[in-house]
């Protein structure tokens, strides 16, 4: 029969390395023989009508969702569906044009929904079939693309398949999981000393994260074909793309070897070409500090990846006032190879992406806000996290059943009895500065965390030059120079001057104009597009000199003579 490139690379080195006349330091068990039984492709790809703008995620402000944990309109203590379709008019407001779904496939909620029960339908206590297709249809109409979780590497131990492989060798899904005879002594990546083989009546299965999430054997062409179904399952209802979860870790070469193999980027390639049928259709990689992010040439993999480093970067360069580090994060960002672009965070739900904003600037609001006006004002495709856009703060970690609970416990709308996300009894506890730290409380403040993301959003928005523009970093001067930072966005024919101001204090800043876009060029400034209020600086000599407030930024745009 007649497999993809892929499956037949794949299967060729498994039979090279396997081979029972070469014996292997660590014996995998190896797989049969697929026969014209094997599964193969069955969905069809039929892309339906799209009314986003081509390639819509390059100009996109995302928001990430943990749908259990945003709003219960069922009063069962759990957020669902409906409750996120509730809430849709309230992201349109804060101009959101892309929205992130954690996991809302059925699971068994041990790993927050990434123990992948059924790839292929929502889980139940988040509603129906028919809630998520209203959400996407009602998404859609508000100009807001959705992205799901799709959960690859690992499934759940629960998980129909699993159990049926776990407990027959002679199972016909035995070679969809990694087996071995015995304990080989791997250990992760980043913990040599965890184990990742798991013991079973019938040998030893391979899960890199934890014993209930057994990882998917992407060696068998099977897989492959399923996964690729499982993707057009989703496209063909209106799913706009995925973020692809622990990317870097799909296939294995070993002991050690565990992670960006080159059988990865194999599939991932293989993978594009599918999502390349869907027109609208975008995909973001999430590979954590592994030095590999999955874009390849800008066109043969994601479109986009999780910049971790950029985000450190931006975190530690606002909280500590170090133009250097903010300078190397909008370098960073910048430096996608053409035709993708980093995806920019400030946190996100892993710890390893840092603590929220408003906790890791020990309250400090001013830097908070200086922080989320860099990302959405410089290069890359930036994702809010729920909640940041009110500076929720983490929950003390006695309040919460593990570490990374801290993160994901129920947004909070009003100073009501659990912060207004259920009239029930909430499934997880509600951090308790909620009263002080709501919603409605900050819809009323013109000051406010949520206005200042309403305001930057709303630039990026109308801006071409700041949603998707070149990006060009200029020279600052004067005595206050070392917490001033400038920027060029352009696009077509429009360019923005970014002034930043890193330091407590008001500083007076010298630019110099002399970036290829403006060049020997006489320049004239309009009025502050956040402020709204008239410039009365001046050019002169190619250098710009302003007054830019403690902890701010100020956007100009720029026309010549």
């Amino acid at each position: 029969m007649r497999y993809n490139l892929l499956s037949i690379v794949l299967v060729a080195t498994v039979a090279a390395c396997t081979s029972v006349s070469q014996p292997e330091p660590d014996p995998v068990v190896e797989n049969r023989a697929y026969d014209s039984k094997a599964y193969k492709e069955q969905i069809e790809i039929n892309p339906p009508n799209s009314n986003l703008p081509e390639r819509w995620w390059e100009s996109a402000v995302f928001y990430e969702v943990f749908v259990r944990a945003y709003y219960d309109s069922s009063g069962d203590g759990h957020g669902d569906i409906q409750g996120l379709i509730a809430k849709l008019d309230y992201l349109q407001d804060l101009g959101v044009t892309g929205l992130w779904l954690m996991p809302v496939t059925e699971s068994e909620f041990n790993s927050n929904g990434y123990d992948v029960k059924n790839i292929r339908d929502i889980e139940q206590d988040y509603g129906s079939m028919d809630d998520f297709q209203q959400l996407i249809d009602e998404a859609h109409q508000r100009g807001i693309g959705v992205i799901m979780d799709f959960v690859v590497n690992h499934s759940s131990s629960a998980n129909p398949i699993f159990q049926d492989a776990v407990s027959n060798p002679n199972s016909k899904y035995r070679d969809w999981f990694i087996w071995a005879d015995s304990d080989l002594g791997w250990g992760r990546p980043w913990d040599r000393s965890a184990s990742v083989w798991h013991p079973s009546e019938h040998g030893y299965y391979y899960g890199l994260f934890f014993d209930f999430l057994p990882d998917w054997n992407f060696r068998n062409p099977e897989v492959v074909a399923y996964m690729k179904d499982s993707a057009k399952f989703w496209l063909n209802m209106g799913v706009d793309g995925f973020r692809v979860d622990a990317a870097s870790h799909l296939i294995e070469n070993g002991d050690g070897a565990q992670e960006n193999q080159p059988d990865n980027h194999l599939f991932y390639a293989e993978f594009r070409q599918l999502i390349n049928q869907y027109p609208n259709a975008f995909i973001v990689a999430e590979a954590p500090f592994t030095g590999d992010m999955y874009m390849g040439d800008g066109r043969s993999e994601f479109h986009s990846a999780f910049c971790f480093k950029c985000s450190q970067k931006l975190v530690y360069g606002v909280k500590n006032s170090s133009k250097r580090a903010v300078q190397s994060y909008l370098s960073m960002v910048n430096s996608a190879p053409e035709g993708a672009n980093f995806a920019t965070l400030l946190s996100n739900h892993d710890p390893f992406a840092g603590e929220r904003t408003a906790t890791a600037m020990k309250g400090n609001l001013d830097k908070a806000k200086l922080a989320a006006s860099l990302m959405l004002t410089g290069p890359g495709i930036p994702f809010v996290y729920y909640g940041e856009e009110i500076g929720m703060t983490l929950i003390d970690r006695s309040l919460v059943p593990w570490d990374d609970a801290v993160a994901r416990i129920p947004m909070q709308w009003d100073a009501s009895d659990n912060a207004g996300f259920t009239a029930g009894n909430t499934w997880r506890n509600v951090n308790p500065d909620y009263p002080q730290i709501n919603v409605a409380q900050q819809v009323e403040d013109p000051d406010s965390m949520l206005r200042h993301y309403q305001k930057l959003i709303s630039l990026r928005n109308q801006h071409p030059a700041l949603a998707s523009g070149e990006f060009e970093l200029l020279k600052t001067t004067g005595s206050s120079s070392r917490h001033s930072i400038a920027f060029l966005r352009k696009h077509s024919d429009e360019t923005l001057l970014v002034a930043v101001n890193l330091s407590d204090k008001e500083i007076f800043s010298g630019i110099k104009l002399v970036g290829k876009s403006v060049a020997n060029k006489q320049v004239l400034l309009s009025h502050d597009l956040l402020s709204g209020i008239s410039s009365n600086e001046h050019v002169a000599n190619q250098e710009l000199k302003l007054n830019i407030p403690a902890y701010s930024i100020k956007v100009f745009s720029l026309s010549f003579n």
